[in-house]
This record gives structure tokens, C-alpha cells and sequence, in this order.
């Protein structure tokens, strides 16, 4: 059964945090309203996660939670630390074994870790075609299996203004 993997960066972040630390850092007003925006695109685009899947920094935690809130309001947000900046993909990859047998998931997490994940999978090394996800921007693709053992499939890649436009 094949799983399609909806991989997601965060939304528009403040500059600095209060605290002054990156990892503290939230969504602005205009990254809240345009995630929301992005979250109504992906409805029209029939995007049904099973599974929301965030790293757990502040900023990347309110992007599924908005998201969320749009395409399935029970759904639960599971944070994984392997999301969070500073891991590899590999990790990232590892950490989403747990969910053999789901449909479809979605990701949340940060550049450039984000678009090496999506090359590891379509390609089986990060780094040979690192997508590059502006915030709020989406790939969907489709794994034969978890964990993947060949070459995935990219469905589709688009911009949050690509999104934002067909909500």
C-alpha cells in the first residue's frame, strides 16, 4: 500500500523572538492568515492527512495546528524532534516508520532539511534534488512503502502564493 507524504514549511516567522533564541521564534499575523489560506488551497485540493506530523519548534507547531484547523479539526498534531532543525533527513525518515500502513500524512518543518528530505525520497540521496520550499510551500509525495525502499513519486510541488490562489 502506497502512503502519500504532504511535506509542508512553516509559515511566516517573526524575525526575533522576544527571548532572542531562533528556536522561539512564532508566526507573524500575516504567516498565520496566509498558512490559513494555504490550509483552504489543500481542502480544494482534497489534501485528507491521517496523520500531522511537526517539528516542535513554536513556529512550526502553529503551522499544523492552522492547517489543521481547516482540513481536519479532530485531528491530533504529533511532534517530532527529528522535524526540528539540526537532524538530517535520514532521521526524519526513520521517525515517520511508525506510520506503516497510513494513506497519507503531512510534515511540518524547516528549509533546507525539508527539501533534502523530498530528495532523499525521490532520489535516495539528499542532496541530489533539494526542493526548495518557501514558507508555506507544499510537495506531495507518494512512497510505495514505509519505510521507502525505492524511488518515490512527486504528485505535485507548489508555492504558498499557488495555494493561497486557489483558495
Amino acid at each position: 500500500m502506497s502512503t502519500t507524504i504532504y511535506i509542508m514549511r512553516h509559515g511566516i516567522a517573526e524575525e526575533r523572538a522576544d527571548s532572542g533564541e531562533d528556536a522561539d521564534r512564532r508566526l507573524t499575523d500575516e504567516g498565520r492568515r496566509k498558512v490559513l489560506e494555504i490550509a483552504r488551497g489543500l481542502k480544494i485540493l482534497g489534501v485528507k492527512p491521517h496523520a500531522f506530523l511537526s517539528s516542535p519548534l513554536p513556529r512550526a507547531m502553529e503551522t499544523p495546528t492552522l492547517t489543521a484547523s481547516v482540513l481536519d479539526k479532530e485531528a491530533q498534531v504529533e511532534t517530532a524532534d527529528a522535524l526540528a532543525t539540526g537532524y538530517d533527513a535520514a532521521a526524519v525518515v526513520r521517525s515517520i516508520e511508525r506510520f506503516k500502513g497510513a494513506e497519507t500524512m503531512m510534515l511540518f518543518g524547516h528549509q533546507p532539511q525539508l527539501g533534502e528530505l523530498a530528495s532523499l525520497l525521490l532520489t535516495g540521496a539528499q542532496s541530489l534534488v533539494a526542493l526548495p520550499f518557501k514558507k508555506g510551500g507544499v510537495a506531495a509525495i507518494e512512497v510505495a512503502n514505509l519505510p521507502p525502499r525505492s524511488a518515490a513519486e512527486l504528485l505535485w510541488f507548489m508555492s504558498p502564493k499557488q495555494l493561497r490562489a486557489l483558495s
